[in-house]
């Protein structure tokens, strides 16, 4: 106490305007007391020693002033002062703090005058000024607001020259995403805040008919997205939006100027293989009517140059030779070129280079049956599936094959490939993909029986090998739980809960029954909300604590409905003696007066 005693009294014989006008110097001295003056100052207070206050500016900035060894110390949140000047707002803190004590005058009346400041006192004393004075106050605040400072000097190149200075939005841009430190996602807001001003002034340009500055400034801009890339974190995707908005912006720009295709051409090939980015990802299929018969064939050439250096790779060979990036935005590329061109033939080809995942053999599938082609697709299904061992498959590609095989009749192959995989793997999820089929073939009745009986032998086979084996080695057919699902997806809540009873189910599934069979049989229901309160408080955790008073409301409104209110207290009698030590759960039980 003491200290902070002797810290106050250091503020009131060090803190003086004489000192504030040594520090800040005249000029901006003079404009903190004007903030002062006109009311800019609000959430002033001192604790320890320490004034803090914040300053209504172009925003609201974060001052703090202190007295260490014998020396005034300050900080504020503006440019100014992270470069450790004593700024205007320090000033027109430090002029509040002086006049803390002095009274407020009264009106007329005998009431405290409402010093309060509004838009239209502002505005009043805006008006006011003289326009030289009102120039110098911009002036001084672009000393201290980039974005400001960034902003007037792009409305002055616009206005102010016949010719547009292209510098003037390059260097924003740059300045906009330049950090001395990795901008972490706290302060992603503000850093590209910052850099969509600058965007935004230049989609204002496209609007005033400057396309192809444009086209010039974006590419730029990308360029320096890209770098900026590398010292942020983007996991809010704003870098990415305005990356996307430049390439808007772009493309928009060049649909009005048209520039010459060759060299549009030129440029995007180049942005397109070297960017990590996806920077004009597919850009012959979005340039194409810009780039029109000579730019497309200019950019054809060129990426079927770089194509033929791509070796092709069959089923489970790997890529060898070091550049699979590169493999990836070439065969992009000729992607775009063929989507461009309409011709499935060679979108296939393009494709059918590298055949070693399953996968490319469903999309190339996929390619044919969305043409029309239904025994193409079908066909290179059957081969992706007969390519790979059982192990490497694509269940998609079974999928694919079985619908289409239902679509031609052929219900017996498709059935046989969905049971194969249902014994493979026994699960909930493929007894609904099983379901499905079946009812397309309109035979679900028996096969429903079938995967009914074949599900209750492998748990009891799993049961049978439980005493050689560790509880976590079970796997998920150590109880019940595939079936009561299967009953509660086929809404037979009965059935369901008659497996529960006889081969036991997850607790979340116990929790599923409990709250279905409330009305119907609240004993039992109650009898499950008791045992997850006891699984709960195994573990010592404020959220299983508040589960349990939850469950605990549940228990109560079931026994009152019951007709039985007065066998609660004894339960929650239960619940304090066993964990008495559990000091947070009993505050909250405590909190319902239980």
């Amino acid at each position: 106490m003491a200290r902070k005693k002797n810290q106050s009294a250091a503020l009131e014989s060090i803190l003086t305007t004489a000192a504030m006008l040594e520090l800040a110097g005249n000029r901006y001295y003079w404009r903190g007391n004007e903030y002062f003056e006109d009311g800019a100052v609000t959430r002033l207070q001192e604790s320890g020693g320490v004034i803090t206050g914040k300053v209504q500016g172009t925003r609201l900035y974060k001052v703090q002033i202190w007295v260490e060894d014998d020396e005034l110390n300050h900080e504020c949140s503006c440019p100014l002062g992270e470069d450790a000047e004593f700024c205007k707002h320090c000033v027109a803190v430090g002029l509040a703090w002086l006049a803390k004590d002095k009274p407020t005058p009264l009106t007329k009346s005998g009431e405290k005058a409402d010093n309060s400041i509004g838009e239209k006192d502002v505005r009043d004393f805006l008006m006011g000024k003289s326009k030289e004075s009102l120039v110098e106050m911009l002036l001084e605040q672009c000393e201290e607001d980039e974005r400001l400072n960034r902003r007037l000097l792009a409305m002055t190149a616009r206005t102010g020259r016949d010719r547009l200075d292209l510098s003037v939005w390059k260097n924003a841009l740059e300045e906009a995403a330049s950090s001395d430190d990795f901008v972490d996602w706290r302060g992603m807001h503000d850093y590209s805040s910052g850099i969509h001003e600058v965007v935004d002034s230049v989609g204002e340009l496209l609007h005033e008919g400057h396309a192809e500055a444009v086209i010039e400034i974006t590419e730029h801009g990308l360029a320096v997205m890209e770098r900026a890339m590398e010292q942020v974190d983007d996991s809010g995707g704003d870098m990415g939006m305005l990356m996307e908005q430049l390439q808007s912006l772009h493309l928009k720009a060049c649909q009005k100027a048209m520039p010459e295709p060759v060299h549009l051409a030129e440029r995007l090939f180049a942005w397109e293989l070297r960017s990590g980015w996806d920077t004009f990802f597919h850009a012959a299929e979005t340039y194409a009517d810009v780039l029109g018969e000579r730019g497309l064939a200019w950019y054809r050439k060129r990426t079927e140059e770089a194509w033929s250096t791509i070796q092709p790779l069959g089923p489970g060979e790997r890529d060898t030779d070091g550049y699979k990036s590169k493999r990836l935005r070439i065969t992009s590329m000729m992607e775009s070129l063929a989507k461009a061109s309409g011709d499935i033939e060679a979108l296939v080809a393009v494709k059918s280079k590298d055949l070693s995942h399953p996968y490319t053999f469903l999309t190339i599938a996929e390619i044919y049956q969305k043409a029309g082609q239904e025994d193409r697709a079908l066909e290179w299904a059957e081969r992706g599936w007969k390519a790979f061992p059982e192990k490497g498959r694509d269940a998609r590609l079974r999928e694919f094959i079985a619908h289409a095989c239902h679509r031609r009749g052929r219900h017996d192959e498709a059935m046989a490939m969905t049971w194969s995989a249902f014994t493979e793997r026994v699960s909930f999820d493929m007894y609904k993909t099983l379901a499905e089929h079946a009812k397309l073939a309109k035979e679900w009745p028996t096969w429903r029986d079938k995967a009914l009986a074949h599900i209750r032998e492998q748990i009891a086979a799993s049961r049978r090998q439980q005493s050689d084996r560790r509880r976590w080695d079970y796997g998920p057919l150590y109880d019940h739980s595939i079936l009561v699902q299967a009953f509660l997806w086929e809404e037979d809540r009965d059935a369901a809960w008659n497996e529960a009873r006889a081969g036991g189910c997850s607790g979340s599934l116990w929790l599923e029954l409990a709250g279905l069979r409330e009305k119907t049989d609240p004993y039992n229901s109650v009898q499950i909300y008791r045992e997850h309160i006891r699984h709960l408080l195994k573990h010592a955790d404020n959220r299983n604590y508040e589960e349990s008073v939850e469950y605990l409301a549940k228990i109560k409104k079931l026994l009152g409905a019951m007709g039985k209110p007065g066998d609660f207290p004894a339960i929650v009698a239960d619940v304090r003696n066993e964990h008495r030590r559990k000091r947070n759960l009993m505050a909250l039980l405590d909190r319902q007066k239980w």
